[in-house]
């Protein structure tokens, strides 16, 4: 009676062996499913991410180009080149700045006269490149066998000479407001955007977190289950070995000894 009692217990332990078998291998491979997707929507999260980062580069890139183009002290149409080593050369911004004033109906301050009177002068376009042709060429002012001042090798006049440094002058101080005007709107931008991505990557986060959160919760229920499955398991395993052994001593103590014992 007890054999048999012993050989129901162990087919009834090999059945929940091979149940929780089951159970475990399921929750396992649910819960990998259940990873698997969770890294997808990291990697996608991850990616926006990323892409809001360039977008903000770009936006940033692409206002600093517009304003300093706009100005004359970008890439856009820039006469200067710092690669052709002309060390007298002009940006774009003081050679429009310098030609407006020098020829321009107010006419450019040069001196004054014995009286105190303001002395003004103008070039014509033609004078002004003459001069600019000079100066990019380091030939506007030098001296003579005889130690004269010369200007333009001889073909501009003092007057121009003055006038068109003054032009230059004045230019070259408007650019540098101008650089500082464009720096400074640039930085204001800049911030601007970072404030801004800033404010995206938390509606992002908080999108991937409403995303993840049922997915968390699923791997967590699918761990704990594969969990519960491995502890009834291991304990079935022992019940039912110590099962057997038992079978094994009773089948043992059951055979004849044939006048052995």
């Amino acid at each position: 009676m007890a054999f048999l009692m012993l050989l129901h217990e162990k087919m009834r332990l090999q059945r929940k062996v091979s149940q929780l078998t089951y159970k475990q291998l399921r929750a396992s491979s649910r819960k990998e499913r259940v990873t698997k997707n969770i890294e997808k929507v990291q990697k996608r999260y991850t990616k926006l991410e990323t892409n809001l980062e360039n977008q903000a580069k770009m936006f940033t890139s692409m206002f600093k180009n517009n304003i300093f183009n706009q100005a004359g002290l970008g890439a856009q149409n820039q006469m200067f080149n710092p690669a052709m080593g002309m060390g007298y050369g002009v940006t774009s911004f003081v050679y429009q700045q310098a030609m407006a004033l020098a020829t321009g109906e107010n006419g450019v301050p040069i001196g004054a006269d014995a009286d105190g009177n303001k002395i003004t002068a103008n070039l014509s376009q033609e004078e002004f490149q003459a001069c600019m042709n000079a100066y990019q060429s380091n030939t506007l002012i030098s001296k003579d066998a005889e130690g004269n001042t010369v200007y333009g090798g001889g073909n501009i006049t003092e007057e121009q000479y003055k006038a068109f440094m003054a032009c230059i002058n004045q230019a070259q101080m408007n650019q540098q407001q101008a650089q500082f005007m464009c720096s400074d709107m640039s930085t204001k931008f800049e911030t601007n955007v970072s404030i801004w991505l800033e404010a995206q990557k938390a509606q992002l986060e908080a999108e991937q977190d409403a995303v993840l959160m049922p997915l968390h919760e699923m791997e967590t229920e699918w761990d704990l289950e594969s969990q519960s499955a491995e502890v009834q398991l291991t304990d079935a395993k022992a019940r039912l070995d110590s099962i057997k052994q038992a079978l094994s001593e009773d089948i043992k103590d059951s055979a004849p000894k044939f006048g052995l014992g």
